[in-house]
C-alpha cells in the first residue's frame, strides 16, 4: 500500500528514538514502558493486546498493556483466544488484505459491540512466516480520533520493531529471565503514576483516571520519590526520564 505520509523534523527524531529504545525492550516493564512511552508519539493508544505464537491455528499468549485499570470482564474477553476480541480483529485484518485495519465507532466486528472494545480501534500484526517462526499481532484500543492513513503508515513503519521487541520478551521469559523487581525499579501502578505525573495532572486527577483514591496516588508518590531518591515530583519526573524508565512525551506532542 501506497502512503502520502512524510515525516520531518522532530517527528523524526522521535521516531529515531523509538526505534532505538524498541532495541533494548528484553523484559516485560520494559515492553511496558516503551508502548507507554515513545510508541505513543505515533500511535496514542490506551491499551494494547498483542498476540504472539502460532496465529493461523490460534495457539497464542495473549498480553495486555494498559495505562487503565481494565475491567476482569473485559480483560477475560481479551485473554480469550477462541471466542474473546483477537480471533474478530485477526479475521477482520486478514479480510483486509493483512494491512492496518481501522475500526471505528461507526462499524461492528465478529458481533462484539464496540463500547467493549474502546473505540477507536487499529489493529495490525506479522503477517504469518513459516510454520517455526512465532507469528504476531496487535490491537491499539482507545486511540483518541479514528485512525486514519498516517496511523496506518506508522503501524506499517513500526511492525517490525514491536515484533521483534515482543519476540525478545517472550523468549526471555521462557528462558527464566522474568521481571525482578527490585529497587530502585518502580512497580507498574507507579510508573503509571509517574507517567501521569508527568503530564501534569494533580492527584485528583490520576485518582480519576486510574480508579484509585487521591491519598493513595499521594502515597504512591511518595514512594516514588524516595525510590528514585530525590525531593519533588519535578526531579522525579527528570529523573525517570534520564534513566529511561519513562519517556519524556506529552499528551500535546503525541497528539501533534
Amino acid at each position: 500500500m501506497n502512503y502520502s505520509v512524510s515525516l520531518q523534523g522532530e517527528e523524526l527524531e522521535r521516531l529515531l528514538f523509538a526505534i532505538e529504545t524498541s532495541v533494548k525492550v528484553t523484559k516485560r516493564f520494559q515492553f511496558f514502558l516503551w508502548a507507554q512511552g515513545a510508541l505513543q508519539s505515533f500511535l496514542p493508544h490506551e491499551t494494547l493486546v498483542c498476540s504472539f505464537g502460532d496465529l493461523a491455528n490460534m495457539r497464542v499468549n495473549n498480553e495486555v498493556f494498559s495505562r487503565a485499570v481494565i475491567p476482569d470482564s473485559f480483560e477475560r474477553l481479551v485473554r480469550d483466544s477462541q471466542n474473546g476480541l483477537m480471533p474478530s480483529m485477526l479475521k477482520a485484518w486478514r479480510s483486509g488484505g493483512r494491512q492496518p485495519v481501522a475500526i471505528t465507532d461507526a462499524c461492528r466486528t465478529g458481533g462484539l459491540a464496540l463500547d467493549q472494545l474502546r473505540p477507536h480501534i487499529l489493529c495490525h500484526g506479522v503477517a504469518e512466516p513459516r510454520r517455526d517462526q512465532a507469528s504476531s499481532f496487535f490491537v491499539f484500543l482507545g486511540m483518541p480520533h479514528p485512525p486514519g492513513e498516517r496511523e496506518a503508515y506508522l503501524a506499517e513503519l513500526l511492525m517490525p520493531n514491536l515484533h521483534m521487541a515482543l519476540q525478545r520478551m517472550w523468549e526471555g521469559e521462557a528462558e527464566g529471565g522474568k521481571d525482578v523487581p527490585l529497587d530502585p525499579l518502580l512497580s507498574e501502578r507507579e510508573l503509571q503514576v509517574l507517567a501521569w505525573v508527568r503530564d501534569g495532572k494533580t492527584n485528583y486527577e490520576i485518582g480519576q483516571i486510574l480508579d484509585i483514591s487521591p491519598l493513595t496516588v499521594k502515597n504512591h508518590v511518595q514512594k516514588i520519590l524516595r525510590k528514585l531518591n530525590v525531593s519533588n515530583r519535578a526531579q522525579a519526573v527528570a529523573s525517570a526520564v534520564a534513566s529511561g524508565l519513562i519517556s519524556g512525551s506529552e499528551p500535546s506532542a503525541r497528539a501533534s
